[in-house]
């Protein structure tokens, strides 16, 4: 944290004299800029953020106890603290005021400041007073962010620097704000800052980090790209919105999806969509499952079994039959829709089923038996805003309803929680999957991928939101700025596992046994085999288009032998591996990763 009084001396001339800054608490105050991402994680909320923090016991209800605060180029960045979980959007009287123009006399006059923007969250109202006029606004009218979408006791959130009034007027100037919040509930609300008190935030211009975009594409060809699209009240049959879809899919080339929302569509439709969309090779179809009555799961690869977890839920599961030469494992796909809104006891029966089910898949007897470490993930629409004990549910197996599912238990096969995995966009820091500017709450993050991490590795993942990519990228991929949005109010959410590889390929050609550990390969690989009499060995790599990419060469006795191949310089991708004798001759398909 540092003094920022020489900075602002700068901007302070065009807005009111020094004597009405320093009030209260003293001085006004910045941090460092940081390049926060508004995804629930807080690891990015350094110590060069202004922290404020306040006591306890001084507040009839909720309990204030801390606010950071920092900035970007084009956002303020506030994170704030309470005693107690509630959910920041719904049902609380948890308000914040916004002077955006550090003077006094202009705005809503409260705690010493002039608010021009007064924000009630439980309500998710903002009600702005400027000189061009006053009126009000909904968050999303102001583009607010935050996370997480279920109740917490900490939150992130973001306010765009340039958003304007219903008028058009910009609702923040360029050189700081002071900020209050008020539990508006009862009749001795808690404040932060108390009563007396003032806190001002000047803007840091320090550039941040610019963001990285993430490539769309696989960066390894043996790990299983997995999406789960919400599409919107049969979207992908909807002849206005079917092309946005098949656009992006094409682009995203997944392996397998879980689709939400496919009410009145069946699985041979779909299967005729993807076919169209993300044609496979060799004139091979995708495989399509509906089991309830909106969640169809398409594969690439064969669907061996399929289950209906919580007949009247929308809770399927199927076992997925991955290729040898990627895994020597099946994957279980659970697809879900959680009930909307504000019905958290629904939730929480389909989270504590979740976990009855895969309670069941670890230990021998009822409907499911999986091998031991078979890779699972649960993928879709989880509608968690509400009580975050449903996703500590879907993590830990911490059962609510027990008389009805069951006592829980530890989730993973090495007795730990599951991983969620956390998305931000393809472009931006942020990580809703859900957005409707026709509502009153804001974006949330309501699609999910939760796995078994034990087994399985994250490569890759990514949101894609289009809105935020620049035309030089969505140029590169075809795409336009509204085609996400478009095609459905929730983003596609993908993530690029790497399951447990074999532990080893055996091939056998003309009764010779030949054996490549590991396979897929990152670094290097061994082959093992026997020779009956002395001979002259070629090992030739090529490339998918009869390419050569190595090749070596080895004059060899009779008997057994393992050799091995450095494949560090090779180029990710499929190759086959031709082996040449005086006698015989065969081929092993190779993965390089």
């Amino acid at each position: 944290m540092k003094n920022c009084l020489s900075y602002f001396f700068v901007f302070s001339i065009k807005i009111f004299a020094l004597s009405v800054l320093i009030q209260g608490i003293g001085l006004p105050l910045c941090g460092q800029a940081l390049p926060i991402s508004i995804d629930s994680r807080f690891d990015d909320w350094t110590a060069e953020a202004v922290e404020i923090t306040d006591g306890t016991n001084d507040g009839s209800n909720l309990e204030l106890l801390r606010m950071v605060v920092t900035n970007d180029a084009t956002h303020l960045f506030i994170q704030i603290e309470l005693e107690e979980e509630i959910n920041l959007t719904d049902n609380q009287n948890l308000t914040l005021y916004i002077d955006t123009d550090l003077n006094a006399s202009t705005g809503n006059s409260f705690h010493g400041i002039g608010a021009e923007l007064v924000i009630n969250f439980g309500e998710r109202e903002v009600f702005y007073r400027l000189p061009s006029g006053q009126g009000q606004m909904s968050l999303n009218g102001i583009n607010f962010r935050h996370q997480p979408s279920v109740t917490s006791s900490v939150f992130e959130m973001s306010f765009d620097l340039s958003a304007v009034s219903n008028a058009g007027f910009g609702l923040f100037s360029d050189t700081g704000v002071r900020l209050v919040w008020k539990d508006e509930a009862g009749p001795v609300g808690d404040a932060l800052p108390n009563n007396g008190d003032i806190f001002t935030y000047l803007f840091d211009p320090t550039p941040v980090p610019v963001f990285e975009p993430i490539v769309l594409e696989k960066e390894n060809p043996a790990s299983i790209r997995l999406t789960t699209w919400n599409v919107l009240q049969n979207g992908i049959d909807d002849i206005d919105r079917k092309e946005y879809f098949k656009n992006i899919l094409n682009v995203i080339q997944p392996d397998i999806v879980t689709f939400n929302e496919c009410w009145d569509i069946n699985p041979f439709q779909v299967a005729s969509f993807m076919n169209a969309a993300v044609p496979l090779d060799n004139f091979e179809n995708w495989q399509t499952v509906k089991v309830d009555d909106g969640n169809i799961t398409a594969s690439r690869y064969p669907i061996l079994q399929n289950w209906y977890i919580l007949p009247g839920q929308r809770l399927t599961a199927s076992l997925i039959d991955i290729p040898s030469s990627i895994s020597d494992q099946d994957l279980l796909v659970i697809n879900a829709h959680f009930r909307c809104c504000e019905n958290n006891f629904d939730r929480q029966r389909e989270a504590d089923a979740f976990v009855e089910f895969i309670q069941d898949a670890k230990t021998p007897g009822g409907i499911i038996d999986l091998p031991e470490n078979t890779p699972f993930v649960l993928s879709g629409d989880l509608n968690l805003v509400g009580e975050s004990q449903q996703l500590t549910t879907l993590l830990s197996g911490e059962v609510v309803n027990s008389n009805q599912f069951g006592p829980g238990g530890p989730m993973d096969w090495d007795g730990s929680d599951l991983e969620d995995i956390i998305s931000t966009h393809t472009d931006d820091r942020l990580a809703y999957t859900w957005k409707n500017n026709f509502s009153s709450f804001p974006p949330a993050r309501i699609d999910f991928h939760i796995i078994s991490g034990s087994v399985l590795e994250v490569e890759k993942s990514y949101t894609l939101q289009t809105e935020t990519m620049s035309a030089d990228r969505l140029n590169e991929y075809g795409l336009f700025p509204l085609d996400a949005t478009t095609a459905s109010d929730h983003l596609p959410k993908v993530s690029d596992l790497i399951l447990p590889m074999p532990v080893a390929t055996t091939e056998t050609i003309n009764d010779w046994e030949l054996k490549i550990f590991p396979n897929p390969v990152t670094d290097v690989c061994e082959i093992t085999f026997t020779l009956e009499e002395s001979s002259e060995v070629l090992f030739i790599l090529l490339n998918t288009a009869g390419e050569l990419a190595q090749e070596w060469h080895y004059s060899l006795p009779s008997g057994d032998h393992r050799l091995t191949f450095d494949l560090r310089e090779t180029i990710a991708g499929s190759y086959y591996l031709k082996v040449e004798t005086n006698e015989k001759n065969g081929s092993l398909k190779i993965i390089k990763k």
